[in-house]
C-alpha cells in the first residue's frame, strides 16, 4: 500500500466517550490492533490502558478477534473470536471469550461460551448471543447470566424457517434490544426492552416458536415477501428504514416489484406498523442509501440522480439540511464508525477517481466541515485533472459516466 498511495494525513481513531472513560482503538508498533481506553474525567490520570491485543490474543490463546464489546457498566468485555486455524466451516463458527475488567484496565478471564454467532450485552452482568444450527444459519437467541451455568440460559427466541437468517442487536440508545429474522427478501423484526429480567419467567427450551416469541418480545411487522425493514429508537419513538407500502392492506401478498425506502415513525408505546407516519420520503430520482441515528440528529446518506448527498435531520428544529461534500459532489460517500449517540458531530469517508479515501468531520449543527484527512495516488496531482459527469445516450437510456481528463486537453481530446 505504501507504494501506491502517499499518506498526507492519517485521521486519529474514532472515540467514544462512556462514563467515566473514552474507548478508542489503535495500531500498535507490530501492525496488531489494541483495543484502548482513557479516563474521560481527568487529564491528569489519562493514562492509556490497553484492554486487549490481538496479537497477543493470537499467540496465546490461538484466537482471531472478530469483535470487541465492552458492557455498559465498564465491568466486562466480551471478544468474539474464531481459532486461527480453522477450516472454512470453523470460520462460520465463533466462541465468545468473557473478561472481567477493573478500574484500572486490568482483565481476568472469567469463561468461554462455544458456538456463538454473534452476540450484545444487556444490562446487570447479562448477555444475549445468537447460535448457528447444523446448516451454518443463525437460529437461536439466548440470554446468559454471566458467571451461571450455560444451562441456566434463557431462550429468547427460535426461528423455525430454514430460509431465514436470525441475528441480535441493541438500539443505539441502549433502551432496547432487537431480534431480527431475515430472509434474501424480507425481514421481520422483534423487540424487548433492556430491562426485561427474562430469568423470572424464562421459556423453556423444547417450546413452540408461539411461546417463545411471546411477551416481553413486540413483533414491529409481520414478514412479508418483498419487504425489508431497519429498526433504531431516537428519544420516545422509534425510526424505521423500510420499503414497506404505504397502506398496508394485505401484509400476506408478496411484493414483486421492490418499493423504494421511506424513514418513518412510531411511538415508543405502540412499535407496529399501523402506527407509522413518514418521516422522509424521497423523490423518484433518489433513493435511501443509509441511516444514522444521534440523540438530537439523524443522518440519511441518498443518492440523487446518481449522485450523492448527505441530509441532516435536526429533531430539535424538526427540519432537514443538506451536506455540501468535496470534489463537488464527483466521489463516492460511506459513513465512518460513528458510535457516540449524543454526537453532535459525524466523520465521512469519500473517494473520487483522483483521490484515494478522505475523511471529514462535519459539524450536524452548523453544517460546516470541522476537520479532514486525505491521501491521494503516488505521483498524482489532482489539482491538475477534471472529473465530469456525463450522460451516454443508449437508445432510450441515459447512461451515467465519469469522465477523467487531465486539465490541459480539450475537448476534442477527451
Amino acid at each position: 500500500m505504501s507504494k501506491a498511495t502517499e499518506v498526507e494525513q492519517v485521521p486519529p481513531p474514532v472515540e467514544t466517550s462512556s462514563g467515566d472513560f473514552v474507548y478508542y482503538v489503535r495500531q500498535g508498533n507490530s501492525g496488531s490492533l489494541l483495543y484502548c481506553r482513557r479516563s474521560a474525567v481527568s487529564e491528569s490520570v489519562a493514562r492509556e490502558q490497553v484492554l486487549v491485543d490481538t496479537e497477543d490474543l493470537a499467540k496465546v490463546h490461538g484466537f482471531i478477534l472478530r469483535h470487541l464489546v465492552v458492557s455498559d457498566d465498564h465491568h466486562f468485555i466480551g471478544c468474539l473470536a474464531s481459532k486461527s486455524d480453522d477450516s472454512d466451516k470453523g470460520a462460520e463458527t465463533s466462541c465468545l471469550i468473557i473478561y472481567s475488567l477493573n478500574d484500572t484496565g486490568e482483565t481476568r478471564h472469567l469463561e468461554t461460551l462455544e458456538n456463538v454467532f454473534n452476540f450484545v450485552f444487556g444490562l446487570n452482568g447479562t448477555l444475549f448471543y445468537t447460535v448457528l444450527n447444523e446448516k451454518l444459519r443463525a437460529w437461536r437467541v439466548y440470554g446468559h447470566q454471566i458467571g451461571k451455568y450455560r444451562s441456566e440460559d434463557a431462550c429468547v427466541y427460535t426461528e423455525t424457517n430454514d430460509e431465514c437468517f436470525v441475528d441480535i442487536t441493541r438500539t443505539k440508545d441502549k433502551r432496547f434490544h432487537i431480534v431480527n429474522s431475515s430472509a434474501l427478501d424480507s425481514s421481520e423484526l422483534y423487540i424487548f426492552d433492556s430491562k426485561h429480567d427474562f430469568w423470572t419467567a424464562a421459556p423453556a427450551e423444547d417450546d413452540d416458536r408461539q411461546t417463545q416469541t411471546s411477551a416481553p418480545l413486540s413483533l414491529v411487522r409481520p414478514r412479508q415477501k418483498g419487504v425489508e425493514y431497519f429498526v433504531d429508537h431516537h428519544d420516545g419513538e422509534f425510526v424505521i428504514l423500510t420499503n414497506s407500502p404505504k397502506v398496508d392492506k394485505d401484509s400476506k401478498k408478496q411484493i414483486t416489484d421492490p418499493l423504494p425506502f421511506r424513514l418513518v415513525r412510531a411511538p415508543t408505546s405502540h412499535p407496529s406498523s399501523k402506527h407509522w407516519t413518514d418521516l422522509l420520503r424521497v423523490a423518484d430520482d433518489e433513493r435511501i442509501e443509509d441511516v444514522e441515528i444521534f440523540k438530537d440528529f439523524i443522518m440519511i446518506t441518498i443518492k440523487r440522480k446518481g449522485y450523492p448527498a448527505v441530509l441532516i435531520y435536526d429533531r430539535n428544529r424538526q427540519s432537514f439540511s443538506e451536506l455540501s461534500l468535496p470534489y463537488e459532489g464527483l466521489c463516492t460517500v460511506r459513513p465512518d464508525s460513528n458510535p457516540q449517540f449524543d454526537a453532535s458531530t459525524i466523520r465521512l469517508c469519500f473517494s473520487s477517481p483522483v483521490h484515494l479515501d478522505s475523511v471529514v468531520r462535519y459539524d450536524m449543527r452548523s453544517l460546516k466541515q470541522i476537520q479532514s484527512w486525505s491521501s491521494t495516488p503516488l505521483h498524482i496531482d489532482p489539482s491538475q485533472y477534471k472529473i465530469q459527469r456525463v450522460n451516454a445516450r443508449n437508445e432510450n437510456t441515459n447512461v451515467p459516466m465519469t469522465v477523467i481528463r487531465h486539465k490541459h486537453t480539450t475537448p476534442s481530446e477527451e
